[in-house]
């Protein structure tokens, strides 16, 4: 993170004056009042970064990064609205407040919820992720809470935190959310994905089932399956997609082919995309799939991934 402080660069022999007339050229990115990058962030998640950089040495011992930032450090999804300020937590000191690049919360912080990451005090994603589906919407929550127990969060230490945060705002949400997360999902299309089957009141389908030929030779691994219905179901997100025609089209006729395999074996693939992702638009295909399907003419077996 190629940031500099403006009193650094001051320090070094460069005037405020200069330092305006720098940025005013393009030679200098201004990060925020104070903070400059040779060459501002090409993504919000990289601004972010920058901003972190810019905000970090102002905010004192007692400062942890917290919600979207230490989203950012661990990894997890982001969404617009997320990273405009940098979030931290304190214990105690002051009261909770929003300033335009800084967003400031009062809540008690055990010695075991905070870690280091890139050399930034920064909550544990276990914390990070409970802070989130307490404070954002359902849909997001789930996304996030899979995707950090995908990234091996602890479900147990969440729970325990969900347990001590009782009566604060949003636990409610979060308790649901924990529920339902599952760490197998392996990107946010695929949490929405269950989200939607669910509503579409759907059986619970099996996650990343490994799937055999009558041999016990593997042919693919399928993001959902429903065994006893002899049904597997694709997310597809097109972002394998994309890249060179002739690396693309290769991809494409491996897909072909892989699901041509499980056909051959006797099993339904229904595949859908981020347009799809509406309750009644998903129970319609796969219940549409659930109807064409044959389980007893299937050869071989499907194994999931035990739950995360």
């Amino acid at each position: 993170m190629d940031v500099t402080r403006a009193q650094e660069l001051v320090h070094q022999g460069t005037s405020p004056q200069a330092l305006r007339r720098q940025a005013k050229a393009g030679m200098l990115g201004r990060v925020r009042h104070g903070a400059y990058a040779t060459e501002l962030g090409t993504d919000a998640l990289a601004r972010h970064r920058q901003l972190v950089a810019g905000t970090w040495t102002l905010l004192g011992e007692a400062a942890v990064l917290s919600h979207g930032s230490a989203a950012v450090l661990h990894g997890l999804p982001l969404w617009d609205g997320m990273l405009e300020r940098v979030s931290i937590t304190r214990e105690s000191g002051g009261h909770g407040r929003t300033a335009p690049h800084l967003r400031v919360r009062l809540a008690p912080l055990t010695t075991g919820e905070v870690t280091e990451v890139e050399g930034l005090r920064v909550t544990t994603i276990e914390r990070t992720a409970l802070d989130l589906a307490r404070t954002l919407p359902y849909e997001k929550g789930v996304a996030i809470l899979d995707a950090a127990l995908h990234a091996g969060a602890d479900r147990a230490t969440i729970a325990d935190a969900l347990a001590l945060a009782r009566g604060r705002s949003g636990v409610g949400t979060a308790r649901a959310v924990l529920a339902f997360a599952d760490g197998r999902s392996e990107s946010v299309g695929e949490s929405l994905s269950r989200i939607r089957l669910s509503d579409a009141r759907l059986p619970a389908p099996e996650l990343q089932l490994n799937v055999y030929d009558a041999a016990g030779n593997w042919l693919a691994r399928s993001d959902f399956g429903w065994l006893g219905l002899g049904v597997l179901g694709e997310f597809d997100g097109r972002v394998k997609y994309i890249g060179p025609s002739d690396e693309v089209t290769e991809v494409v006729m491996r897909e072909r082919r892989r699901e041509a395999l499980l056909r051959d074996a006797g099993w339904i693939v229904v595949r859908w995309g981020w347009s799809d992702l509406r309750a009644v638009e998903l129970g319609r295909r796969v219940r549409g799939a659930f109807a064409q399907a044959r389980p007893e003419r299937i050869t071989g077996h499907a194994v999931p991934l035990v739950r995360l």
